[in-house]
């Protein structure tokens, strides 16, 4: 059996890249572990060691409970148990992960003690008033970012900041109780070009700084033809952002107990829309469960034996051994700590469809 490697462990970050095999030598790009193996593989093209790209921009988009709050707050967590003292090509080595988690919303409802054991006081919680306060105070950190920090900066959400102007037109209309008026989130749009143009890329250039900001869906009205569903933030979004992450609740999951089904988690599909370190449009599928969080081994034995969710299938052969339900091959793999197996074999599977679907495959080199 191989030796054991948590997606939430300490590593040496060369030592990965040598062991993994999915690291090419000239790679520009380190990553931040999303908690689950099958969205790293589909965000980033790599599968233990893959995720979010480290010191980029990454767009997590979806409706209301379909988890984006809960990836950003995973990434987190994978950041502060991984990153210490870990090397990289790229940084300094990490002395010290930053928190600065900008809530306009200012709600906060997770338990993120119990589920990720972080202490709210690690984190720096502010809360903008509008999109340009929100540059000024994204600029104001990167400024001051130390050698040795690592700085997680986290946008939730997008949608809940309006422009400065609009806060006037609004007040203005109060005043005089009339309607307002006004050409809505164009100034927004506008903004956020200028922001990610003169503020982000060049601010964001050489440091340990990853932005990740959330977007909820919205639904265009009357749309016959196109996409029906978008997000707002313009075309500066599509252009600037490394990844974009779009997610949505596939179904609830349910348990039984003591004659009442119990909603206790959701299934939640991820597909990702653009992609500036890997292949475009990868799909995958992953479980919540609340008060847990992202269910990894569930999520990999679900892929692994095409499961889709089941509690049961048939011939769930592991370790020589033929398993008749899900949660006894869970707790087979958790009692002998064979996590990392499973995500290597998970691997293997999402390579070898791949391979397969290369559109290249069989061809003559071009050079």
């Amino acid at each position: 059996m191989s030796e054991r490697v948590r997606m939430t462990d300490p590593v040496n970050l060369e030592d990965l890249i040598i062991s993994s095999g999915n690291v090419e030598a000239d790679d520009q790009v380190e990553f931040i572990s999303t908690g689950s193996t099958l969205l790293n593989l589909a965000s980033s093209g790599k599968g233990i060691f893959g995720g979010w790209a480290r010191n980029r921009v990454v767009n997590i988009v979806g409706d209301g409970s379909s988890g984006k709050t809960l990836l950003v707050l995973e990434a987190i967590s994978s950041a502060m148990n991984r990153m210490i003292d870990s090397n990289s090509r790229l940084f300094p080595a990490v002395k010290k992960i930053v928190v600065r988690y900008n809530n306009p919303e200012t709600v906060m409802d997770f338990d993120i003690r119990k589920i990720w054991g972080i202490d709210r006081e690690n984190i720096d919680w502010v809360s903008s008033r509008t999109i340009q306060e929100f540059g000024r105070d994204f600029g104001q950190i990167a400024d001051n970012i130390s050698a040795g920090d690592m700085v997680i900066y986290v946008l939730d959400s997008l949608d809940a900041l309006p422009s400065e102007e609009e806060v006037e037109r609004f007040e203005k209309s109060q005043k005089k109780n009339e309607s307002v008026e006004g050409s809505f989130n164009m100034e927004k749009q506008s903004y956020l070009g200028k922001f990610f143009r003169s503020e982000i890329l060049p601010k964001m250039d050489g440091k340990d700084i990853t932005l990740f900001i959330i977007s909820q869906v919205r639904s265009k009205i009357g749309v016959t033809f196109g996409e029906k569903l978008y997000r707002t933030g313009g075309k500066a979004l599509d252009f600037y952002t490394h990844q974009v992450m779009w997610l949505n609740e596939k179904e609830k999951l349910k348990k039984f107990v003591k004659g009442h089904d119990i909603v206790n988690g959701i299934r939640v599909r991820a597909r990702l829309k653009r992609s500036k370190v890997s292949k475009p449009f990868r799909e995958c599928e992953f479980t919540v469960l609340f008060d847990y969080g992202i269910d990894n081994i569930g999520s990999n034995i679900d892929y692994l034996f095409d499961l889709g969710g089941k509690k049961t299938g048939n011939n769930l052969i592991w370790d020589k051994n033929n398993f008749k339900s899900r949660s006894g091959l869970i707790s087979y793999i958790e009692e002998n700590n064979q996590e990392y197996d499973l995500e290597r074999e998970v691997e293997k599977k999402w390579f070898e469809i791949e391979e397969e679907a290369s559109g290249a495959k069989g061809r003559k080199k071009r050079f």
